[in-house]
């Protein structure tokens, strides 16, 4: 085998399973992961403050970045790979090997950092860091190997076991006085039970003797995936340590208590939707002669940024015209300098959405390589914009992550149609029918708004009760001005339900 996706498939890549139950499962899990994180954040946001809170902003960054550099390429070459078992069993065993490392490295600076005037909280974040960095390496290779077994449903189980014993250890560690070390707390008892109820369901333990073509293979592609995911979360994550640099912790706090709420919505999508797309597109690819590829993806691509963007964008819209509310309620009037940065923010991410496909399509089809320099161009690009527009203000930066969805939504489109063959003119022609539904479901909270100003409503209830109307409207008006696309989704749904 030469590539992941050259080899007819003989793996349970889900073939039977239900796409629409998968996704929901999957929804279900993020929306579980989501409170559960938006609770430790706004716990630790309440008992911090917007100073305190930056700093802990700065050590999560770090952390998600760490996790980003454990997981490296092994979850996508499991789920890309078409074959049998071992190969798979292979991989995982390098994956706990490569954890020894990762943990060993971590341990190795926490003593070296003792050397110098530190303080033992910075150590003892280090020291438990290295630890969660080689489960979540672990961690990140079985929640491929599920998803290539077709086990979405158990996947998101235990998904949800897990950020629920995350949620219990990080609340009680905030509240007896660990400060910025309960995250760390929080993330080692998720990784714990998650490996242990992943490693129950798959019951396939890791397998030594992988070598030959697909090791260099292997590398290769975990190579081509890891530089593309650390470019990707560096540049997400980098407007946080820009600003701590030019403005200060406490700017830091109200950009990242925007950007977590905007996050949280923008995983609720993203995280389901790409899970998804992997096995769409790996059972596009195996359903038939190679001649008729491009039309399965082009079919499966514009199908599924259907349903991204007709499910997304009311979120994000939302998110627009409610942020005052939302910042207000859920923390408080010292946290009302981030409700523009929330409305900025989430436009930004809606441009973004089409991209959820980018990783799983382009590995599908042979093209992974191309996924380190178009992130490094963007990179570049997106670094540029931050840096400069942070010597101009905190807002500046906000605005600037919008100039770079353009551009990587440009870029994207470029990406797609050169080398995966795909017709954005058709995917364009389907969108259209959902711009009528959204343009109702924003005008439902700007009227409901503008009536019930001299009210004193409770901010955040004034938000979720107009966000649930909006939604019944934008619901309603889809099924009569984009009556294609729920005949479509009403079809499927009664399909999964017979079944």
């Amino acid at each position: 085998m030469s590539k992941p996706s050259d080899t007819p498939s003989t793996a349970p890549a889900g073939g039977g399973r239900k796409a629409f139950g998968d996704g929901a499962i999957s929804a279900v899990e993020r929306i579980v992961s989501q409170a559960a994180q938006f609770a430790i954040f706004i716990v630790a946001a309440r008992m911090l403050g917007p100073d305190e809170f930056g700093i802990f902003a700065l050590v999560s960054a770090c952390a998600i970045l760490l996790l980003r550099v454990a997981e490296v390429g092994w979850s996508p070459f499991i789920m890309s790979w078409s074959g049998d078992a071992t190969v798979p069993r292979q991989v995982l065993f390098i994956a706990v090997l490569s954890s020894f490392v990762f943990g060993g490295l971590g341990l190795l600076a926490a003593v070296v950092v003792n050397l110098f005037d530190v303080s033992d909280t910075t150590i003892s974040l280090i020291v438990l860091f290295a630890i969660w960095a080689a489960l979540a390496n672990i961690s990140s290779a079985q929640d491929g190997m599920m998803i290539w077994l077709g086990k979405l449903k158990a996947a998101a189980l235990c998904e949800i076991a897990a950020e629920i014993v995350g949620l219990i250890v990080a609340i009680a560690a905030l509240y007896r006085g660990y400060g910025v070390l309960s995250l760390a707390f929080g993330r080692l008892a998720l990784q714990t039970v998650q490996l242990i109820l992943s490693f129950s369901v798959t019951r396939l333990a890791p397998m030594a003797g992988l070598r030959g073509p697909v090791l260099r293979e292997l590398r290769v592609f975990s190579t081509q995936i890891f530089i593309s995911r650390m470019l990707i979360n560096t540049r997400l994550y980098m407007a946080v340590f820009i600003i701590g640099g030019f403005l200060g912790p406490t700017a830091v706090g109200y950009f990242r208590a925007a950007d977590r709420l905007v996050s949280a919505a923008a995983e609720l999508i993203v995280v389901p939707a790409q899970m998804l797309a992997w096995t769409l597109l790996r059972r596009a690819r195996d359903a038939g002669e190679a001649a008729g590829l491009s039309a399965r993806m082009n079919a499966t691509v514009r199908k599924h940024t259907k349903m991204v963007f007709a499910v997304g964008t009311p979120l994000f819209l939302w998110l627009m015209l409610s942020s005052a509310d939302l910042i207000h309620g859920m923390l408080s009037s010292e946290w009302l300098p981030a409700a523009p940065l929330v409305g900025i923010l989430a436009f930004a991410r809606l441009l973004t959405l089409f991209g959820v496909v980018t990783e799983p399509l382009m590995s599908i089809v042979g093209e992974a390589r191309r996924l380190p320099l178009f992130t490094a161009t963007v990179f570049v690009i997106s670094l540029a914009l931050t840096i400069g527009s942070a010597a101009i203000g905190l807002y500046a930066v906000a605005w600037a992550q919008i100039l770079i969805s353009v551009i990587v939504l440009a870029a994207t489109i470029h990406l797609f149609s050169r080398y995966a063959g795909i017709e954005w003119a058709g995917i364009f022609r389907d969108l259209r029918g959902s711009l009528l539904p959204l343009a109702f479901g924003g005008l439902t909270v700007m009227i409901l708004e503008a009536a019930t100003a001299s009210l004193v409503l409770p901010p955040l209830a004034q938000a979720l009760g107009f966000g649930v109307l909006a939604l019944v409207v934008y619901v309603l008006a889809t099924a009569i001005f984009d009556r294609r696309f729920w005949k479509e989704t009403a079809a499927q749904l009664k399909k999964d339900v017979i079944k």
